[in-house]
């Protein structure tokens, strides 16, 4: 993250929390009158340790004060039911667009570890680790009393700078122990659950929902940094599930890295959206075929996605596991069968991503594994890949239903979830001294594709046997093509759909559509 210098606003956010800290009318019996010497020596003193904490979270201060919804606050610890004990420390409150979501609230992770949480900080890689004792009493999760009975470690996205870590708090208060309030001069008080019972609220659960039913439609959110303030953004009327890309297993031992966020989900239901966390196996082959041969790596692994399901308040579970070795089939399914059946008693839902049946993806028992998880996502894109031999089509129609028309012969409708690209890829084919041809493409969102038809004057073409329009141009002696996604191939395909029955249609990925995709979408539903 880049470095900015503290601005002068800074400064008078470190005079304001001075002013808290000394004016005896809000410090009540914590200071001295003021003016006193000592009192003096203190307001030096407190204005080089704030200075020095400016210094040291730099990226804090520049970051905070260039976003409206976050600043800067002073943190203060309940050492008794009465009485605070004012901190060094910094916080970083992010407030949301929608003011009753709650607001993530990071602070250093120092803070944690002079509180006695178990916390173990890993500045290389950005992450901090916490032991939860007895995880099924402590979170409230039976299945975990079998999986992980004496004490499991999970893993949480921290944020990081000149060797510090700040950590999240919001949502967290059974796995740290720890819960917070704000003081109505904006100080950040940190103490026990027990302590600070009489004076924070956590953060609710409420029951989950049964499945969606009937036809809907789902939406895949990639998160690869920071999550995305959704109370910001416009509801998508069309869209009844989003599943972010969150979880993903870590080795063999069934290790889980984790960038969830408990805002986005409370964000997420109150646009009345179901939360189903995305797991990947990070499309490695032989880890996967470790953990699925090992059972205690796959209890690791499960209890650690109940406990973040019950932490985060997921609606469901969305295993997206690739790359699978063919012969690991049957230990796929039986994993899968556990790890349902073990999050079924959370009242979670669970989908798994296919896809489409052909000789070098066996791995994925399709009818069984549709008689184990409430839905499947068939992703009909890729029939020509990144490094495809050929250009063509990301995925063109009769590709798309015939792929449709091989998965339906295993699976029953009702369960089945179109996947729909919102990406295409652009071709590049040049030719060389030697006359060989070269071939390479790049993956462009729909956007994109609007941008370059815009900016090289390209006409699109409909191919009627594809179902999609076509462009094609060239520039700097080669020849580039795009087989395009847009209003037209996606009504078609959503049309395929319906005929076939299908429960509803998965989308990869939120953010690379066009605004009118989405009318598209709704028109579809009708």
């Amino acid at each position: 993250m880049a470095k900015k210098a503290v601005s002068n606003n800074s400064w008078l956010g470190i005079f304001k929390m001075m002013g808290m800290v000394l004016n005896p009318k809000t410090a009540e019996k914590r200071v001295r009158p003021l003016f006193s010497p000592p009192v003096l020596l203190l307001s030096l003193t407190a204005f080089l340790v704030f200075a020095a904490i400016c210094a040291k979270a730099s990226f804090a201060a520049g970051d905070v004060l260039d976003d409206p919804f976050s600043r800067l606050v002073q943190i203060e610890r309940r050492i008794s039911p009465d009485a605070t004990n004012m901190t060094p420390h910094l916080a970083i409150i992010r407030e949301h667009a929608d003011p009753s979501i709650p607001p993530d609230v990071w602070v250093p992770g120092e803070l944690l570890t002079q509180m006695k949480v178990p916390v173990r900080l890993d500045e290389e890689k950005g992450t901090y680790a916490i032991r939860v004792d007895k995880p099924a009493m402590t979170l409230d999760v039976p299945a975990l009393l079998d999986l992980a009975p004496a004490a499991l470690d999970l893993r949480f996205r921290a944020k990081s700078d000149d060797g510090r870590l700040y950590v999240n708090l919001t949502g967290l208060e059974r796995v740290t122990g720890l819960a917070y309030a704000f003081t109505p001069e904006d100080v950040l008080t940190v103490g026990t659950l027990r302590l600070m019972s009489a004076h924070s609220g956590q953060v609710t659960r409420q029951p989950r929902p049964s499945a969606p039913g009937g036809h809907f439609n789902l939406v895949w959110d990639h998160v690869a940094g920071d999550n995305a303030d959704l109370s910001a953004e416009e509801t998508l009327s069309a869209v009844s599930v989003i599943s972010p890309t969150w979880f993903a297993l870590m080795d063999e031992s069934g290790r889980v890295s984790n960038r969830a966020d408990v805002s986005y989900v409370e964000a997420a239901h109150a646009k009345g959206y179901q939360v189903w966390g995305l797991v990947s196996n990070g499309f490695n082959k032989e880890r996967t075929r470790k953990l699925l041969a090992d059972r205690k790596g796959q209890d690791t692994f499960i209890a650690n996605m109940l406990a973040h399901a019950e932490i985060y308040g997921l609606d469901g579970i969305n295993i997206d596991f690739e790359s699978v070795d063919n012969d690991d089939a049957s230990r796929l399914t039986a994993f899968v069968r556990r790890f349902a059946q073990a999050g079924r008693s959370q009242g979670l839902l669970f989908s798994i991503d296919v896809t489409v049946p052909s000789k070098w993806s066996s791995c994925y028992e399709r009818g069984k594994l549709s008689e184990i998880v409430d839905y499947m996502a068939v992703m009909t894109y890729d029939e020509h890949w990144r490094s495809s031999p050929r250009a063509g089509s990301t995925a063109s129609l009769p590709w798309v239903s015939a792929g449709l028309d091989r998965t339906l012969a295993q699976v029953p409708p009702h369960k089945l979830l179109l996947g729909v690209p919102f990406y295409t890829r652009e071709w590049q084919e040049t030719k060389g001294k030697n006359g060989k041809a070269s071939l390479k493409s790049r993956a462009l969102s729909m956007a994109s594709v609007d941008s370059v038809i815009a900016e090289t004057g390209a006409q699109k073409r409909w191919l009627a046997d594809k179902g999609q329009n076509y462009v094609e141009y060239s520039k700097d002696g080669a020849r580039f093509r795009i087989w395009v996604e847009d209003e037209s191939s996606m009504a078609l395909r959503l049309e395929l759909a319906k005929k076939r029955g299908l429960a509803g249609a998965a989308f990869w990925r939120k953010g690379f559509e066009t605004p009118e995709i989405w009318r598209t979408i709704e028109g579809a539903a009708r």
